[in-house]
């Protein structure tokens, strides 16, 4: 008998969907006004933090390589990946663009943004162990001139040595400020989108992420599509 063997086909990304039951509309995707889980959730699927938890429990890197101390341990100094980069989907083409490379600028312009009183971050508070962070936080702006603000601002413990180095001083040593450096309130944020469209940034089609998805659809009060971003940098493992 003969046999006819049928040739083996070539193997196919198959998308996966997962459906996922929030029960509720997530209040917003914006990682300094973030309070609840739901949107927590998408937070972390859309912007890497500097850390991240692993299944024990233990602090490891995720934007940041790895990081240092001083003899005191009241500043950190993070080393940022360099593979890490903006993207910005179009949900009418599909379209991935390429925004540039995430860097230390961004992430000293999300702290700052979060600790800005103007911001009304409601977990701004995480970050008072930042030097000069509760001092901006608290401030009554409306009552300071430009340049008193700007002072304020100048004097938080945040600040990109160079576009892949992170400097943060605290405002005293603490051993387990790693995990709080991983926190959704710290996390790089893209200045000029925020800038531009205000507080409809975090729209589809608006939104600039940089995490293992992008933001497909949000169709309030019903649902939101998160789709892989092909230019994460551990998109095979997403």
């Amino acid at each position: 008998v003969e046999v006819v063997v049928t040739a083996t086909p070539l193997p196919t990304e198959d998308i996966i969907t997962l459906n996922w039951n929030f029960s509720t509309e997530p209040p917003t995707m914006d990682p300094s006004l973030a309070e609840d889980t739901t949107s927590n959730d998408c937070v972390e699927s859309l912007f890497l933090g500097l850390t991240a938890f692993d299944s024990d429990g233990n602090v490891v890197g995720e934007l940041a390589e790895d990081w240092t101390t001083n003899g005191a341990g009241d500043v950190y100094t993070f080393n940022l990946r360099q593979d890490a980069v903006w993207v910005k989907y179009n949900p009418g083409t599909s379209a991935v663009e390429e925004l540039g490379p995430v860097t230390a600028h961004d992430v000293e312009y999300g702290i700052k943004r979060t600790l800005n009183p103007e911001t009304a971050s409601g977990y701004a508070y995480v970050l008072y162990i930042i030097k000069g962070g509760e001092a901006l936080n608290t401030a009554d702006t409306g009552a300071l001139s430009a340049e008193e603000v700007q002072e304020l601002l100048d004097g938080v413990g945040v600040r990109a040595v160079d576009d892949y180095t992170l400097e943060i001083t605290l405002e005293h040593p603490a051993g387990y400020f790693p995990g709080i450096a991983g926190m959704w309130v710290a996390r790089p944020m893209p200045q000029a989108a925020i800038e531009e469209r205000g507080d409809r940034w975090i729209e589809p089609g608006f939104i600039v992420t940089n995490g293992p998805y992008m933001l497909a659809e949000w169709a309030h009060d019903d649902h939101v599509t998160l789709i892989k971003n092909p230019l994460y940098y551990a998109a095979d493992t997403v």
